[in-house]
């Protein structure tokens, strides 16, 4: 086997790829709510496909695993200069710090857990008093 880590890509991670897009499907439903991580796992797909074809790429063309180097060189530079765009995903509430379950991770950009957005709608909600005016 002349190129492990490049049949490891070509063989699974089409099926990564497709998995992500599913969960972006799913995000769909949460548009007003998850806008920022339906696009954040829609660039994580990106990075995925491309990184399937660059490994299908070397192999094809019989290019050494090295050359996935520089594929990792430059994925990580973007995500790293843009990680707000591509990693927005907190497992921790940003208020109180509990933990989210899977479903505040992934369908609500806030960050928020069902007790502080309920807290945050209350603040919104309540009217001004008559010094704001």
């Amino acid at each position: 086997m002349a190129h492990p880590v490049s049949n490891f890509i070509v063989s699974y991670f089409y099926w990564l790829f497709l998995a992500i897009l599913v969960v972006n499907l799913t995000q769909r439903r949460h548009r007003g709510k998850a806008q920022r991580k339906r696009f954040a796992t829609l660039y994580i797909a990106i990075l995925v496909f491309v990184l399937y074809i660059y490994g299908f790429t070397l192999i094809r063309f019989n290019l050494s695993d090295w050359f996935l180097l520089i594929y990792a060189g430059v994925a990580g530079i973007l995500v790293g200069v843009y990680r707000r765009t591509f990693l927005p995903f907190s497992l921790h509430c940003v208020s109180c710090g509990a933990t989210l379950p899977f479903d505040r991770v992934v369908y609500a950009d806030n960050n928020l857990c069902r007790d502080c957005e309920a807290k945050a709608a209350e603040v919104d909600e309540s009217p001004p008093s008559s010094s704001d005016q």
